[in-house]
C-alpha cells in the first residue's frame, strides 16, 4: 500500500508517519511505503493517477486548503482513498463532496490511525489495485498470474484467462511491476505473482493454472528467499485478520 500524508506541521507530520509505520508493520504489512508533503503544491507536482491508494490531507494548511488539494485530485482519480485530517469539523460537509473514506481528529493517536486502516482495509485495497498500462490498459495487479516476453511484446496472462499483449520492453515491465513485493522475475523474460504461485519445487515455480516456470540457477536462492519472505507476510497478515 502507498500512502501519501501532507502536513505543514512538519512535528505532526512525522508523528503520524511513524505511528501509521508502526501499526502497517504489527499487521505484517511489510512493503507499505508512507511518503510526506510539507504542502499542497508540493504534492500536486508528485502526484500522478494510481501513485498513491490513500492520501491523508491536513485541512488546513497555509496555501491550499486539504478540500482544494481533493478537488483536484478527484478531478482525475475516483478510486483513491482520501482522508482527512484537522482539530475542527467545519469541513465535513466538502469532505462528502469529494467521497472522502475518513475524517481523523487531531490530536491523532495510534487507536484512531488503527481504526483508520480498519476502516480502508487494506487488504481489500491491495485486491482491488488498478495498474494502467503506457497502452492504456487497465488491469487489476492481484489478477496477473505471469508475464513472459518475446520480440519486443510482453505478454499478461490473466486470472480470467484473458491474455493482453503489449508492445514494450522486458525492463518496462520490470519497472512496472517489481516495484510490488509480490512480484517475481525467476529467469529472462518471465515475471510471476507469489499470489498465483500452489508451490516452489527444486528448481521450478508451479502457477494456479498448472504451468511451471522455471527458476535460473544463479536465481535458486533469491527466488526461494522471496518466496519464503512472501508466504510468511502473507500469514501474518491473515492471523492479523
Amino acid at each position: 500500500m502507498k500512502i501519501a500524508l501532507v502536513d505543514d506541521d512538519y512535528i505532526q507530520r512525522t508523528k503520524i508517519a511513524d505511528m501509521l509505520a508502526q501499526i502497517l508493520l504489527e499487521k505484517g504489512y511489510l512493503y507499505c511505503t508512507i511518503d510526506e508533503f510539507s504542502s499542497g503544491e508540493d504534492f500536486l507536482r508528485s502526484y500522478k493517477q494510481s501513485l498513491y491508494d490513500v492520501v491523508i490531507l491536513d485541512v488546513f494548511m497555509d496555501q491550499m486548503t486539504g478540500i482544494e488539494i481533493a478537488r483536484r485530485i478527484r478531478g482525475t482519480d475516483r478510486e483513491i482513498r482520501l482522508v482527512f485530517c484537522t482539530s475542527s469539523n467545519e469541513f465535513a460537509a466538502e469532505s462528502y463532496e469529494v467521497n472522502a473514506q475518513y475524517y481523523l481528529c487531531k490530536p491523532v493517536t495510534l487507536e484512531s490511525l488503527s481504526r483508520m486502516l480498519g476502516r480502508l482495509n487494506p487488504e481489500n485495497i491491495e485486491q482491488s489495485r488498478v495498474l494502467t498500462l503506457p497502452d492504456g490498459y487497465p488491469v487489476i495487479l492481484r489478477k496477473i498470474l505471469y508475464t513472459d516476453y518475446h520480440n519486443h511484446v510482453v505478454t499478461f496472462y490473466l486470472k480470467s484467462k484473458e491474455i493482453h499483449r503489449m508492445r514494450s520492453s522486458q525492463s518496462e515491465a520490470e519497472q512496472l511491476l517489481l516495484s510490488y513485493p509480490y512480484f517475481f522475475s525467476p529467469i529472462k523474460g518471465i515475471i510471476l505473482n507469489f499470489y498465483e504461485t500452489v508451490k516452489l519445487t527444486e528448481d521450478l515455480f508451479v502457477m494456479s493454472d498448472g504451468k511451471t516456470i522455471p527458476v535460473a540457477r544463479r536465481k535458486l536462492k533469491e527466488a526461494q528467499n522471496a518466496y519464503t519472505r512472501f508466504r510468511f507476510d502473507k500469514m501474518r497478515r491473515e492471523v492479523e485478520c
